[in-house]
């Protein structure tokens, strides 16, 4: 496969039908202005195989961000900052009850139903922090290309089986969803965690069809937090004739 790779940057926003597993007023990412970084050094991370996804007929992201009360919204974009990305979909406690995620420009921010003191429905709201201006973005662009020829390796290349690659404590299920993704963007998006950071927790979300996704997935450390969104098509065919474009995103977490 054709994949063409960036260093990182400051972050900036990117824009978003059969939803994983509407219509309202959704939320407008926030644009920012770039500014290289290094590139990485340290462990290789794990790349992973796909795994199959299922489709189910729901609504979606903008469907269930509105069920969620004003209030609700309001507070979580204040403790997050302008946004970046965000989704919103059923619970899987109570799949008539929403949850959301907001990454913003200040910090990740979870909503999840609960009950209340006085047994009525109500959102918790947990929030990892950022280090101020520490956000960057890296784009990952992936173009069909020959199939593979199971040649020699040209000159000059690194056998992926010479490198060290770190393990990370991911579901099976967070595993076979990155398997779908270009092998950069999976390994931007779990560096971090093979190289001294502890995974705490992680998310993603999907929405399309078998030829084309739209999606989404953080995962939260104690130091990093690192963030995927963009679409991939022809994903139906050969692996050689998907394109992708994905950025990536990755943000240093403040002391709590």
């Amino acid at each position: 496969m054709a994949s063409r790779r960036l260093p990182w940057h400051r972050a900036g926003g990117s824009g978003s039908g059969i939803s994983r597993a509407g219509k309202g007023s959704a939320p407008v990412p926030a644009t920012g202005e770039p500014g290289a970084v290094a590139r990485r050094t340290g462990v290789e991370a794990p790349v992973h195989g796909a795994e199959p996804l299922g489709f189910v007929r729901r609504p979606g992201r903008e469907h269930w961000w509105e069920e969620l009360s004003p209030q609700v919204r309001e507070r979580m974009v204040a403790r997050a900052g302008p946004i970046v990305e965000w989704w919103a979909y059923c619970h899987p406690s109570d799949e008539r009850r929403p949850y959301a995620v907001v990454f913003g420009e200040r910090g990740l921010a979870v909503c999840t139903p609960t009950i209340n003191d006085r047994g009525g429905p109500a959102q918790r709201i947990a929030v990892v922090p950022f280090v101020p201006a520490s956000l960057r973005h890296a784009v990952v662009v992936q173009r069909p290309g020959r199939p593979p020829s199971g040649g020699p390796a040209l000159p000059g290349g690194t056998d992926p089986s010479e490198r060290a690659v770190g393990p990370v404590p991911l579901t099976e299920r967070t595993r076979g969803f990155l398997g779908h993704l270009p092998p950069e963007a999976q390994t931007r998006l779990q560096w971090p965690f093979v190289n001294g950071d502890t995974l705490d927790r992680s998310d993603h979300y999907y929405t399309g069809g078998e030829d084309a996704l739209d999606i989404w997935c953080y995962l939260a450390g104690r130091r990093w937090v690192t963030f995927v969104s963009g679409r991939g098509t022809g994903l139906s065919g050969p692996a050689h004739r998907a394109s992708w474009r994905l950025v990536c995103r990755r943000a240093e977490v403040a002391v709590r």
